[in-house]
């Protein structure tokens, strides 16, 4: 049976917000199903609030729209994905290349745990450019900063605020084909998908070498 759309309710106002916060869960859970299915832009409004067991008015209500949905949907998932790094690299890692390895490893473990994320992407880059632009803006400002520290921590070499960006554009666009290269037969593993980034990340930003050596 479909809840109802959001009505007043003599309940109280903390059962009242459970509720409102397993609706949207279970929306955004049936949004991600649905992309994961036949792509978030070749279902339906109805197709998501029927799988979410919800009318569609509760849809519009949470969301305001299917945009919206696919919004929050993106920032839900870049949240959990944000967290799981946070979880997965070690606080006392002081080691930029140490830092980066685990990084690569805790993403290839969630990209495995939510396929529908690099389909997801895709459909986002197309279809809302701004959110996009500012979700790729938002890793690209965080590995500036890491790189920045590196830098005072002498563990790469001085680099120009414009070489860093560039580097930070350059090092994400490796992690957008892992989800085609995790179907690739046979697999290397994680391991070593993360050695051979590490070689590259090394390579590219590694201290330049002594002539005096």
């Amino acid at each position: 049976m479909q809840d109802s759309p959001p009505q007043a309710s003599t309940s109280s106002p903390r059962v009242g917000y459970a509720r409102s916060r397993e609706t949207r869960a279970r929306i955004l859970a049936a949004a991600l199903a649905e992309a994961s299915d036949v792509g978030f832009h070749k279902t339906s409004v109805a197709r998501i609030a029927a799988r979410a067991g919800v009318a569609v008015g509760n849809l519009h209500y949470h969301f305001g729209s299917k945009a919206g949905l696919l919004r929050e949907l993106m920032v839900s998932l870049v949240t959990d994905l944000r967290s799981q790094l946070q979880v997965s690299i070690p606080s006392d890692s002081a080691d930029f290349f140490d830092h980066e390895r685990a990084g690569l490893l805790a993403y290839l473990e969630w990209l495995r745990a939510n396929p529908a994320y690099a389909r997801l992407a895709d459909e986002v880059r197309l279809h809302d450019p701004d959110l996009y632009q500012r979700a790729l803006e938002g890793w690209v400002d965080q590995f500036v900063l890491r790189v920045r520290s590196a830098i005072d921590g002498g563990f790469i070499r001085q680099m120009s605020d414009h070489e860093i960006r560039a580097n930070g554009y350059f090092f994400l666009g490796t992690h957008q084909y892992l989800d085609r290269l995790m179907e690739a037969d046979p697999y290397p593993g994680d391991a070593a998908i993360a050695d051979a980034y590490l070689g590259l990340v090394r390579n590219g930003l590694g201290r330049s070498p002594d002539p005096t050596d």
